[in-house]
């Protein structure tokens, strides 16, 4: 039962995660990381919006068109403020990056109402300016696709903008700058996909780091030390609510490996795992504990109803023989948590159980009274 999934951690033609549940545990991570990023970036793109407002008057004047450009760049500057100050309240970060999205192409579509307002003529000035949309686009985290589709609407609106108002005759031509403005984007969209491919392959390693360091390598399971974490928890945070720990141990499983050799007492242990995971809760923790012995939190039930799931336990292992092993049988012993006992006294008496189980002659439950 491997530790590792693969599959959960594929990428998808646009480098997000194909796995839905993968995709938001990253995005949940990159908000953190990225959120401040975005929010500052698109402040200064306003506030640098805003400042040309000195360069309207020095080339148009204080006429009319300068009145409206000076209500533009103030809108500019008021939705860069208001997403600075409200995007935290977004919930979602799928939603904030849309929202992102949509607050640069606000931005854009008005900065082009700008150009046409001031009837602008300072061609190779508004060229630089899409190439830096363009690279901004990139530029400010968003997902790659929401990035590029951006970026083609940047483009494909200047480029029927200065095919609908300007003179064709203005230099540089509209085909050149459609050249180097296409350019700018293909290289912006490579380089972001590498570093959207280099996050997430980081994201992967760091999360199979994680799994392996609180799982069992054979099984699959939890190994220990997660089981202690999460008893100690359960100890610490629910003393009023009933649970209880099921410890067991296979049956004769030393005869297993002297007679089959340890590849096929391998075997046995994953079955035995595949098996007591299939008919446990989701809600409860399943460990190896060590060697044959594991261990198992049942939370939020009573002595009598663990003894019960215990049983249950006992009978499917046993009803599922192995091709060469044959039957294979487990001892189990329950206990439930006293109020006020130490993580060691509880795992204890639970180990104490489950000898006893052992010695009053294997393939059993014993419980407490």
């Amino acid at each position: 039962m491997p530790t590792e999934n693969p599959s959960i951690f594929a990428v998808n033609r646009f480098c997000e995660f194909s796995n839905r549940d993968t995709e938001r545990e990253f995005l949940a991570q990159e908000k953190e990381r990225s959120l401040g990023t975005a929010r500052a970036l698109i402040l200064i793109m306003g506030i640098i919006f805003m400042a040309f407002v000195f360069s309207d008057f020095f080339y148009y004047g204080g006429g009319r068109a300068a009145a409206f450009s000076l209500a533009i760049r103030s809108l500019v500057l008021g939705i860069t403020l208001a997403f600075f100050f409200l995007s935290k309240r977004i919930g979602p970060y799928n939603i904030t990056l849309i929202v992102i999205f949509l607050t640069q192409l606000i931005i854009f579509s008005l900065y082009l109402l700008n150009l046409q307002l001031l009837e602008a003529s300072q061609v190779f000035l508004q060229f630089m300016t899409v190439a830096l949309f363009l690279i901004s686009a990139y530029l400010i985290p968003n997902h790659l696709k929401n990035s590029f589709i951006l970026s083609l609407c940047i483009l494909g609106a200047y480029l029927a903008y200065c095919a609908a108002f300007q003179d064709p005759a203005l230099s540089p031509p509209l085909h050149e700058r459609g050249i180097y403005l296409g350019v700018t984007l293909i290289a912006c969209a490579i380089f972001t996909y590498s570093h959207e491919k280099s996050r997430r392959e980081r994201f992967e390693a760091e999360k199979l780091l994680e799994i392996n360091s609180i799982t069992d390598k054979l099984t699959g399971v939890a190994n220990r030390g997660r089981f202690e974490h999460v008893l100690g928890l359960w100890i610490k945070n629910k003393r009023h609510e009933p649970f209880c720990l099921l410890f067991f141990d296979i049956d004769n499983f030393k005869s297993v490996n002297d007679r089959y050799g340890h590849s096929l007492g391998d075997e046995v242990l994953i079955q035995i795992t595949q098996t007591v995971t299939a008919n446990i809760r989701d809600e409860d923790t399943f460990a190896r504990w060590g060697g044959e012995e594991f261990v198992i939190l049942f939370s939020n039930i009573g002595i009598a109803k663990a003894t019960e799931l215990a049983e249950r336990l006992r009978a499917a292992v046993e009803a599922v023989a192995h091709e060469k092993a044959g039957v294979v049988t487990i001892s189990i012993g329950v206990v439930q948590y006293r109020q006020g006992e130490t993580l060691l006294d509880l795992v204890h008496r639970g180990d104490t159980k489950m000898y006893e189980a052992k010695q009053a002659g294997k393939n059993r439950v014993v419980s407490e009274e």
